[in-house]
């Protein structure tokens, strides 16, 4: 069995791309050209192997920056003026992290939802001879984990079919 047959048949779902946006919402008030509101929205969308999309939302915005430099994309917030680096400009640019980041992460899985919070959770699982660590895991800070990393991203089917459920209705 292959490693992508293994994974469905847990159930699992392979992330093959993931797209990290910010939209920047603006509002006026009624009868008036003046800008009275802005805001910011944040999300990935995680492209499946089968074809389908996942999204988060909400995601911090230092973290869609740091995909979106991963993947060689253009800055929307640049910090020219801060010369001071954050934890996710070293994590995504010093080669020796990264390389000892894929030394024992294996994988990322978004494998739960808190209905009350309708927050989701992502495991991401460390190896290292013969021991497996798992943690629990923001998933957004997991898929950029795995990224730096380049170790796989699945999604639990069941939390793509209740996200498509709730969108259709």
């Amino acid at each position: 069995m292959l490693c992508g047959e293994i994974m469905q048949s847990e159930g699992l779902v392979k992330v093959v791309d993931v797209e990290a946006s910010i939209r920047v919402l603006e509002e006026y008030s009624e009868g008036s050209d003046e800008l009275t509101y802005e805001s910011i929205e944040t999300s990935i969308k995680c492209f499946l192997e089968d074809g389908r999309s996942f999204m988060l939302y909400t995601v911090p915005i230092d973290v869609v920056e740091a995909i979106r430099r991963l993947k060689g994309e253009e800055s929307m917030f640049p910090r020219e003026s801060d010369e001071r680096e954050t934890f996710f400009d070293v994590i995504t640019t010093n080669i020796l992290l990264r390389e000892a980041l894929g030394k024992y992460l294996s994988k990322v899985i978004i494998d739960s939802l808190d209905v009350e919070t309708y927050t989701y959770a992502a495991i991401a699982e460390f190896v290292e001879g013969g021991i497996i660590v798992k943690r629990k895991m923001i998933p957004s800070h997991a898929i950029l984990m795995a990224l730096v990393a380049g170790k796989p991203v699945y999604v639990r089917r069941e939390l793509v079919d209740q996200q498509e459920a709730m969108t259709r209705t």
